[in-house]
């Protein structure tokens, strides 16, 4: 009888165990079909860029947000150069390289194809798509970035705890010209040179005209004076009135403190005072503009030619 027993407590223990086990398995298969018991990714260890068709945006050491590639032509968006197209003086060292990570939220990414995305890594969403982005590779002052729309019309963004539209999306064009902000490393954008169907003129980055339209294109600028280039002469604007100043051919120009720097038609350099419109230094016959050195000192502007010290221009 104990014997029976015995047995009867075996069958039942087995049968327990197989109800049991059965179960296991018919959850771990469900739980495969939904995932549940899929391993975890490997962990991007070596802080990849690209990792596991991801995208990991680092800050130093620590994770920002990542993005789930869709193809494996996933990476940062190049910075687009046009302006060598135009006669602007703009930053031409620059090179066509991709834009980073920015203000440790947001990202410049192909993916799709040719279009380029605006990623938000935080709320991991594309905020909009453009044909082609610019900042000139140094950067723009304030986190700017020049756009162009799916409509091919530019305009600039400015990319901080929030992405916001500083200038509208209406022109066919727009540039920044080569001058560095305070002695920093990033272009100076407070001004913008545009161009759309009335022609050329330079705009605030609050979108207000700083100049009155221009025929001709704008080479070089500040804050009073345009200069304007056409049949590879350049002439001297007023920028409040868009008078030009002077009917002098000149085939160069810099500005340098409060003058201008130019060679004329006898291929004389000078400095020119644009205010009095007269010379405001000797006269030296030159090649080319390489041969003058220009330095701006507490004194005044040094200037040498062919190496040789000539005089300070106060």
């Amino acid at each position: 009888m104990k014997y029976l027993k015995g047995l009867i407590l075996v069958f039942v223990l087995i049968i327990v165990l197989l109800v049991i086990f059965s179960g296991l398995t018919i959850w771990g298969y469900i739980g495969n079909l939904m995932g549940v018991n899929k391993p975890p990714e490997p962990e991007n260890t070596n802080r990849q860029f690209k990792f596991n068709d991801k995208l990991y945006f680092y800050d130093e050491l620590d994770l920002v947000g990542t993005y789930e590639c869709k193809t494996i032509n996933c990476d940062y968006a190049k910075g687009t150069i046009d302006d060598s197209n135009y006669s602007i003086n703009y930053y031409s060292n620059a090179k066509e390289t991709p834009i980073k990570f920015i203000s440790r939220r947001y990202a410049f990414l192909v993916d799709d194809g040719s279009d380029i995305l605006l990623y938000d890594i935080l709320n991991k969403s594309i905020i909009n798509k453009f044909k082609a982005v610019k900042n000139y590779e140094l950067g723009i002052t304030d986190n700017y970035y020049i756009v162009q729309d799916m409509n091919n019309k530019w305009g600039v963004l400015k990319l901080d705890s929030t992405a916001g539209l500083v200038i509208n999306y209406k022109y066919e064009f727009i540039g920044i010209h080569n001058e560095l902000k305070d002695g920093t490393t990033h272009l100076n954008g407070e001004i913008f040179v545009v161009k759309d169907v009335n022609g050329w003129k330079l705009v605030s980055d609050t979108d207000v005209d700083k100049s009155t339209y221009y025929i001709n294109q704008i080479y070089d600028y500040n804050n009073d004076y345009v200069i304007t280039k056409k049949d590879n002469y350049y002439y001297v604007n007023s920028i409040r009135s868009g008078d030009l100043l002077m009917s002098n051919l000149f085939s160069y120009t810099k500005f340098i403190g409060r003058f201008i720097a130019v060679i004329d038609s006898s291929n004389d350099y000078y400095l020119l005072d644009p205010e009095r419109l007269q010379a405001a230094s000797q006269k030296y016959k030159v090649n080319t503009a390489d041969e003058v050195t220009l330095e701006e000192t507490p004194e005044g502007i040094t200037i040498t030619v062919g190496g040789e010290y000539k005089e300070i221009v106060k």
